[in-house]
């Protein structure tokens, strides 16, 4: 068994990661539109994934162990970040998202262009042959 410092530590760190975890997909629902069925695919996705990282936890570290103290730690450590770093977490990251879709578009465009100018050239020709 750990020091009991380590184990609270790793704990509150686990409720960090699943705070940043629900986050990620709090983004990812903002910054692009996602069907009904991604929707519950993405809730199922990040279940499984907290609970990997609690699972990783104990066994990691208390060696199978559960005591509701590293429970409530856990959960401590979830609402801290999320009423402390979140909200940053949530607009610097939707900004990230939003400048590369931007970026992406203007990448787009002259392809764009390229098409409605083939199309007006294939319209052309096949009006200038009747």
């Amino acid at each position: 068994m750990t020091n009991p410092i380590y184990i609270l530590l790793a704990f509150f760190i686990s409720g960090l990661l699943s705070g940043v975890l629900f986050d990620i997909f709090r983004v990812s629902r903002k910054a692009f539109k996602i069907p009904n069925i991604l929707v519950y695919i993405e809730d199922v996705l990040f279940w499984i994934l907290t609970g990997a990282i609690v699972l990783f936890t104990i066994f990691t570290f208390t060696d199978g162990q559960i005591r509701l103290y590293m429970i409530l730690v856990m959960i401590l450590g979830a609402f801290i970040y999320l009423i402390t770093l979140s909200k940053y977490f949530i607009i610097i990251n939707t900004k990230i998202i939003n400048l590369i879709k931007s970026i992406i578009k203007l990448l787009i465009l002259p392809l764009k262009k390229i098409q409605e100018n083939l199309k007006k050239l294939l319209n052309f020709k096949k009006n200038f042959k009747k």
